[in-house]
């Protein structure tokens, strides 16, 4: 039997492989010069260590994000990982073309490939983790980690409506709408107001939900008074 290679995509912070990158979102404020990411190998096996900054635009909430001439870089982009052992990457900023009264999105990808030669009949995998990294501008108002707490829902005609006023990206996390479960709600911009077609045509909309801090803290669970009716 031939091997196979596999390409498996997911969202976490955890590679399956063994490779564990230590966080799940990442903060560039803009007084630092860089900001580094662990990356450790708890398995007896050398993988390759692929990674890359991309536009936060596949994230939901955020499809007007910058997606040219992303202003990050990741070094180094490919190295080899050798079993137990870590190494860290590090994140420059490379332009200075974002705005400095919000935060801005972006996508860190970290892929972990496989080096080795396989045995008959085996399987591998390849892991990729997408991460959010966040640029933050000094002197931004306000408390990111309280941001969640000023989001304001409206129920329309077409489904939720929910606005921004902060200059901070609030992620949406467990949300319950009118007891359905939301896969993957994603976030909401700074400044923002986004158009869902959660609960169209219901009467009544429960709403609860959960956000995401800094260090990837779940915090307390959101009720929206204001939906319940």
């Amino acid at each position: 039997m031939r091997n196979l290679v596999f390409l498996l995509l997911i969202f976490s912070c955890v590679a399956q492989a063994g490779v564990v990158i230590g966080g799940t979102r990442f903060i560039f404020a803009e007084n630092k010069k860089s900001l580094s990411v662990t990356v450790k190998n708890r398995s007896p096996e050398t993988w390759l260590i692929s990674s890359k900054i991309s536009a936060g635009n596949s994230w939901p909430g955020n499809e007007n994000a910058i997606s040219r001439d992303i202003p990050f870089a990741v070094t180094p982009p490919l190295f080899a990982l050798h079993g137990e052992r870590e190494n860290s990457l590090r994140l420059v900023q490379t332009g200075d073309n974002l705005p400095n009264d919000r935060e801005s999105l972006f996508t860190l990808s970290i892929a972990a490939i496989p080096s080795g030669k396989t045995q008959a009949d085996s399987v591998q995998m390849a892991v990729r983790s997408s991460l959010k990294l966040f640029y933050r501008p000094s002197g931004l108002p306000g408390d990111p980690e309280q941001a969640y707490k000023a989001l304001v829902w409206q129920q329309t005609a077409g489904g939720l409506r929910v606005e921004n006023k902060t200059p901070y990206y609030v992620t949406l996390f467990q949300l319950r709408v009118n007891g359905k479960t939301i896969d993957n709600p994603g976030v909401v911009a700074p400044f923002s107001t986004r158009q869902t077609d959660w609960c169209k045509g219901n009467a009544r909309c429960p709403l609860f939900w959960q956000s995401i801090n800094d260090y990837g803290r779940v915090m307390p669970v959101v009720t929206t008074p204001s939906l319940l009716k």
